[in-house]
């Protein structure tokens, strides 16, 4: 279970129905210093915020003002890239005035060696960066969040709590402005407007791509599910609509996911007991599994508003049967229910984290598997696909956004902040942050589905603020 403490600063994070709040890719990213991130923070916690000194050497506090989100930026005047970022200011700090509540610091990484608070203080007065300035004397604050490398922006909360981390220089109005507003708006506002916008049709269905006219159900259902968790009737309206004209969604996962959105809100019984009935008749003939089911698909929290415990009781047996091995433990891809056999075939990660995702939400996950994934994700060497004795698949050594939201969501279930954090951070790392294009929030990937990869990440955002209610 999640510790008292850390669902109480999620909670003060993640408030509020209808607008997802902060959340950011910017965690740590453990041992692997190449991504830059600061190997000691975590979203949700305060930086040492009253630690800094003014150029003299008297003690001084960033002013964290109530409703105030506050930007900071950990810099030295040796670095160029640092030197770079102030040559920017002028065109950067105009975006602060579209904001009432955002103030903007500057935290000299005064380490006492490379660099002395007088030699900073000296570049300051020449460069007259027009931003409140403190200094981090001997690098204490740098050093707690484990920082790596300079610049490095933060922005806090009202409480002084990271909720957005940027290692690197930020070059332009529109990335200054897509931080500040996933901070202020919420990590969900500038990816269900790109969904909106470019992938969601009148009918309720999903386009895989901008350019594609195939559509992905198992988009619709997450999306169904996302918009119970964040109380978008307007949207859970328009796809129990889709459900209903087209009967099932034609594969098992997506139809369990519209029975368990449909179920858990006033006003569908209906439409959920007349989807249920088609599911047993379609998928479960005689209340049993039937030819080749797909483990990712027996959602077993999602099977219990089938009114059957004998069929749940099965799926899990099946489920928890196809673990690999130790060595790989993850689960395989299917089960022939009439030969009782599991494939051979390659384990695709996202249906096998989907499965494990289940087995979360039933307090039933391995601790093998989560020590591999926590290793996988701290090395950032998490792949798309592997074969059964746990290799990365060339082809698909790439990770996709929807294999990170997955572990995200699996860390959430069993309360593992660190691989939580860790996780997001990846995600977001595929994330377009730049007001300034038309794909501002949606997720880079090699995959061709866009639709799979912003919706689970949405969905991802949404169980953070069903885990917090």
């Amino acid at each position: 279970m999640m510790s008292k403490k850390w669902r109480k600063i999620l909670c003060g994070i993640l408030a509020g129905a209808l607008v997802l709040p902060i959340f950011l890719q910017f965690v740590v990213n453990a041992d692997n210093s190449a991504d830059g991130f600061p190997k000691k923070m975590i979203i949700g916690k305060p930086i040492p915020y009253a630690q800094f000194v003014d150029e003299k050497g008297n003690k001084a506090s960033i002013d964290i003002k109530e409703g105030q989100y506050t930007i900071v930026t950990y810099w030295a005047s040796w670095c160029s890239d640092c030197q770079e970022e102030f040559s920017l200011l002028p065109k950067l700090k105009p975006v602060l005035k579209e904001y009432d509540n955002v103030q903007w610091y500057l935290i000299d990484r005064a380490d006492g060696d490379r660099e002395t608070i007088k030699a900073a203080a000296q570049f300051v007065a020449e460069k007259k960066p027009g931003l409140p300035v403190l200094y981090d004397n001997k690098a204490k604050s740098f050093v707690s969040i484990g920082g790596m490398q300079i610049p490095t922006t933060l922005i806090l909360n009202p409480k002084g709590e990271i909720v957005v981390c940027y290692p690197d220089t930020i070059k332009t109005q529109g990335h200054l402005r897509a931080l500040l507003d996933y901070a202020t708006k919420g990590a969900d506002n500038a990816v269900y407007s790109y969904v909106k916008s470019n992938l969601l049709q009148s009918d309720g269905s999903v386009k895989v791509s901008e350019s594609s006219a195939k559509t992905d159900v198992q988009a619709q259902s997450f999306l169904a599910q996302t918009a119970v968790n964040t109380f978008n009737r307007e949207l859970l309206n328009q796809q129990r609509d889709w459900i209903s004209k087209n009967k099932t969604a034609g594969n098992l996962g997506s139809d369990l996911r519209f029975l368990q959105a449909l179920s858990m809100w006033r006003g569908y019984e209906g439409d959920s007991a007349r989807l249920s009935e088609a599911i047993v008749k379609k998928y479960f003939p005689g209340n049993k599994l039937k030819g080749t089911v797909k483990l990712s698909d027996l959602d077993l929290q999602a099977m219990n508003y089938l009114h059957s415990d004998a069929l749940v009781n099965e799926a899990q047996t099946v489920v928890e049967k196809g673990y690999i091995s130790n060595t790989f433990p993850l689960y395989s891809t299917s089960y022939d229910a009439d030969k009782k056999t599991y494939d051979k075939s390659n384990i695709d990660m996202t249906e096998s984290l989907m499965t494990v995702y289940h087995l979360a939400q039933q307090g039933k996950v391995k601790t093998q598997t989560l020590d591999w994934l926590k290793n996988a994700v701290k090395s950032g060497s998490l792949s798309a696909r592997y074969t059964k004795d746990g290799k990365p698949v060339e082809k698909y050594r790439e990770a996709t956004p929807s294999v990170y939201a997955l572990t995200a969501m699996i860390a959430l279930e069993t309360g593992d902040e660190k691989l939580f954090t860790e996780a997001l951070c990846r995600m977001e790392q595929f994330r377009v942050f730049n007001t300034s294009s038309k794909k501002n929030g949606s997720f880079k990937t090699s995959s061709t589905n866009k639709a799979f990869d912003n919706s689970i990440a949405l969905l991802l955002y949404s169980q953070m603020k069903q885990k917090m209610a």
